[in-house]
């Protein structure tokens, strides 16, 4: 009975151990996913855009390593992109959709343009 006892609580402490695993892994489909998720920064100067993307990651990847952003043009649309690791997690990248001001014309805002 107690062999039965010793094994439902090495497993239970298994199972919590992956379950935290995968709760701190950051969804795919969340914003700064791709592209087409890319997260909105408004910004006139980079050492802004620095700040915030740094603070971004800060709040949505916390204990990731960021390199330095890197800009990329996709048309007219400017983008910095960013390479994220952790120990635990294969890297990838987060996209920010860089504007210079708010009423640059962002079509895939799903708010009303006035």
């Amino acid at each position: 009975m107690k062999f039965i006892q010793h094994v439902a609580a090495v497993t239970l402490l298994g199972i919590a151990g992956v379950a935290g695993a995968q709760i701190s892994m950051p969804n795919p489909s969340q914003p700064g996913g791709s592209f087409d998720s890319a997260v909105r920064i408004v910004s006139p100067n980079e050492m802004m855009i620095d700040r915030f993307i740094e603070r971004w990651l800060r709040t949505h990847y916390p204990g990731w390593d960021a390199e330095p952003h890197q800009f990329t043009d996709l048309g007219d649309e400017r983008y910095a992109v960013v390479y994220i690791t952790h120990k635990e997690h294969p890297g990838r990248r987060v996209y920010f959709r860089v504007v210079k001001t708010q009423s640059d014309p962002d079509d895939r805002s799903p708010f009303p343009q006035f």
